[in-house]
């Protein structure tokens, strides 16, 4: 395949100086990324547990809602762990502890954003010299949780809490009253970009789809999440497997594992974009899935290297 740099300037091409390439485009299978938002009492929870049944069989529940999800233990069966504060750094470890499994439903995302110790609230604190300086502290810690949202093995299903209002109207008695008013979702602005799929609950309790990447979706109030789970995970499975593996931090942390073994792991976790995976670093702190591969690939060289020279010491003293 012809490349920038192979293409003679007098031939007509481009002057050698670059080492991007194109090749042709092929669909890739990947977990979904997906965010259900809604009011109070709109069922946001039950339905992305229903839907993360339809799309795995081992369900991790990460709650911050004081254990909530455990109301609904009798219909669907998963794993829980509780959260009390919301560092996006712990959010990340809680994804690490949960990579074998196929869903992780982080209930609510909100928290992470604007419950104690989220991304707010450590903007607030930083923001002694502005609010700007606030957001230049905390934006590569707000990066890492998408990314480690992104590099999960498994699908990801966020709950978004919506922010309300109340507003006065006219009821059909003629009387002025207060309404609760459903606005935006609590969370990052532009998290649409960042998933396949997005819908909303409507007071009705259905499923309103605004965004999703599998067809037929689109538009659609479904009442059905578990089937919505079922076509999320048929249109996932489609292509070329390209999907973070939870086996990829086994193979990282494995005593034995030799230069060549990494030099091949290091190859898949490009090619699965999985280097943001959360990982934990030696001393036992969040880091990424590709820090460690790095950081191991070099021990491993400079194990090697210095194994060759003893043997070259060796034979020239023989």
């Amino acid at each position: 395949m012809a490349t920038a740099t192979e293409a003679p300037a007098s031939a007509g091409g481009l002057v050698p100086h670059t080492s991007f390439q194109f090749a042709p485009a092929e669909k890739e299978a990947r977990p979904v990324r997906a965010v259900i938002d809604g009011p109070p009492g709109s069922d946001r929870l039950i339905t992305a547990l229903r839907m993360a049944s339809g799309l795995g069989s081992t369900i991790a529940v990460i709650d911050t809602e004081r254990g909530r999800s455990r109301q609904y233990a009798d219909e669907i069966d998963f794993d829980v762990a509780e959260m009390t504060a919301f560092d996006p750094t712990d959010l990340c470890l809680a994804l690490y502890a949960a990579a074998d499994y196929d869903v992780v439903v982080i209930s609510s995302w909100s928290s992470f954003w604007s419950g104690p110790e989220g991304i707010r609230d450590q903007v607030a604190r930083h923001s002694g010299k502005g609010r700007d300086a606030g957001w230049d502290e905390v934006r590569p810690l707000e990066r890492q949780m998408l990314e480690a949202v992104q590099c999960f093995p498994g699908h990801v299903i966020g709950v978004l809490r919506n922010r309300l209002d109340v507003v006065l109207t006219t009821d059909t008695a003629g009387r002025t009253v207060p309404t609760r008013v459903s606005l935006r979702a609590d969370g990052r602005d532009g998290l649409e970009y960042e998933v396949d799929f997005a819908a909303s609950m409507l007071p009705s309790r259905e499923v309103l789809v605004t965004k999703s990447a599998a067809p037929g979706l689109v538009g659609e109030i479904r009442t059905d999440a578990v089937a919505v789970g079922a076509e999320l995970k048929k249109w996932a499975e489609e292509g070329i497997d390209r999907a973070p593996r939870a086996d990829f931090l086994r193979r990282a942390y494995d005593g034995q594992a030799t230069y060549e073994s990494l030099k091949e792991l290091t190859l898949e976790v490009q090619a699965c974009r999985a280097e943001g995976m959360a990982a934990l670093s030696p001393t036992n702190r969040l880091t990424t899935l590709g820090t460690v591969v790095s950081y191991r690939l070099n021990a491993a060289w400079g194990r090697a290297q210095q194994a060759q020279q003893q043997g070259t010491a060796s034979a020239g003293k023989g």
